[in-house]
């Protein structure tokens, strides 16, 4: 649990680091992702929780991951993104998801 844990915050930490211009083509991670708890969906301007809609403020790529600032000032991760799965990584609690592509 410290493992991932560690990870978590290391990885958030990454948009300090590293940044990226917007993408005129699709992230990766945009579509619908079932993460269990909810279904969250992507464009390449908003993230919905599945509930609520954030514009999302700033990305910042590494590999295969993803650090997303929303317009709310919380920060999400992204990690592992894959054509079928990614893990979604909270900024505020570090609470992990893994998610399936189901769009």
């Amino acid at each position: 649990m410290r493992a991932s844990f560690t990870s978590a915050i290391a990885f958030l930490g990454l948009a300090a680091c590293v940044s990226e211009t917007p993408s005129a083509d699709p992230y990766p991670f945009v579509g619908s992702w079932d993460c269990g708890v909810a279904t969250f969906t992507f464009t390449n301007t908003t993230y919905n929780n599945g509930t609520d809609t954030y514009p999302i403020r700033f990305v910042a790529r590494d590999g295969r991951n993803y650090t997303l600032r929303l317009g709310d000032g919380s920060t999400i991760g992204l990690g592992l993104v894959t054509d079928t799965g990614l893990t979604w990584i909270s900024g505020a609690t570090s609470d992990q998801f893994s998610c399936r592509r189901v769009n």
